[in-house]
């Protein structure tokens, strides 16, 4: 006990972002104030082409929660956004962003104008991992992000 308070009290570093976690019945207009809420939280952290592209690959996986995870129920459910952000690296930092719902997972059915999200969200992020379970589906994106400009300079 003596080592802790001799430590002082446990604080953030300055330097943290905090995590964004939002929720929202799985609609297209929730899948579109979602990426937008999303946008607006990753701006300070990233250049704009970065910050296009993550919030291209999080709408992606928005709309496919929107489009297949409720399809058997026949009722929208809850999707949830959640992101995070490592303190400054010396190569910039590292983002996370998980995707979920409480639906059921359906494979591609095969070729033809759909089944290219995955495709997509693996082209625009580092790494890219689906995960189905039995009480829902959880995409996972992460990407090395950095500074965008000056603007970001305080944070790194």
């Amino acid at each position: 006990m003596d080592v802790l308070q001799r430590m002082g009290p446990r604080t953030v570093p300055r330097t943290a972002v905090a995590p964004l976690e939002l929720c929202a019945l799985a609609d297209t207009g929730n899948a579109a104030i979602l990426r937008r809420r999303f946008r607006a939280w990753v701006d300070p952290l990233a250049d704009l082409d970065t910050a296009d592209d993550l919030a291209l690959a999080v709408y992606e996986a928005l709309a496919n929660v929107v489009d297949h995870a409720y399809v058997q129920r026949g009722t929208p459910g809850l999707m949830t956004l959640w992101a995070a952000v490592s303190c400054p690296l010396l190569t910039g930092r590292d983002l996370v962003v998980t995707v979920t719902d409480e639906g059921a997972w359906r494979p591609s059915s095969g070729p033809g104008w759909r089944g290219r999200g995955l495709p997509l969200m693996r082209e625009l992020t580092h790494a890219t991992a689906v995960l189905p379970g039995d009480h829902g589906t959880t995409v996972q994106l992460r990407r090395r992000i950095r500074a965008a400009d000056d603007r970001t300079a305080a944070l790194v």
